[in-house]
């Protein structure tokens, strides 16, 4: 048994830009590995069907952070975003817990969680990326080239994490993913 499953278990924190697949990639974990945790955010902005959160105002998110219940909170692009308590009780328990995190908090996490953090930052080819945000119509043409631009610093900005590059099908990049799991278990 690995140096990680003795000390409890592990929190694969998923970065990415918008748009490369990140929510996409934890719901077919999810599916296809009920015994991996899937943790959702609370977020200061209404829920969508593609990401698994929990809409809170912002009076709601400061009342529960200063009641101390999230084992991680931060601020990204004028939002709040917060991971409960239970992702803590999980790890205790020996659980593989997986959480779309944020490339601003990480080192937050590796000071919260450093027995169980395994970060992973999925990323996409450029053109693969702004077709992607180009489909979803959330974004004008400067919005998507400054996504761009972002995901371009993001991929210079996290030397030594390791890369899970969702340009392909989905199913190619869970089994890299799984395939790495099994890996950081046994070494």
């Amino acid at each position: 048994m690995g140096a990680l499953a003795e000390a409890g278990g592990r929190l694969v924190y998923v970065m990415g830009p918008s748009g490369v697949g990140k929510d996409s990639l934890l719901d077919a974990a999810r599916r296809r590995h009920p015994e991996w945790l899937v943790a959702h955010r609370y977020i200061t902005r209404p829920s969508s069907a593609s990401e698994d959160s929990v809409s809170l105002s912002p009076e709601e998110f400061a009342w529960r952070r200063q009641a101390g219940l999230f084992c991680l909170d931060w601020r990204a692009h004028g939002l709040d975003y917060g991971l409960g308590l239970e992702v803590r009780a999980w790890l205790e328990h020996g659980a593989t817990v997986l959480v779309n995190g944020s490339r601003r908090a990480l080192p937050l996490a590796e000071t919260r969680f450093p027995r169980h953090l395994l970060p992973v930052l999925v990323t996409a080819r450029p053109e693969v990326l702004c077709e992607r945000l180009q489909r979803r119509g959330r974004e004008n043409r400067e919005q998507i080239a400054a996504r761009l631009e972002r995901h371009r610093q993001l991929e210079r900005a996290c030397p030594g994490v390791r890369r899970l590059d969702n340009s392909g099908a989905l199913e190619t990049t869970l089994a890299a993913l799984e395939a790495w799991l099994a890996e950081e278990c046994v070494s």
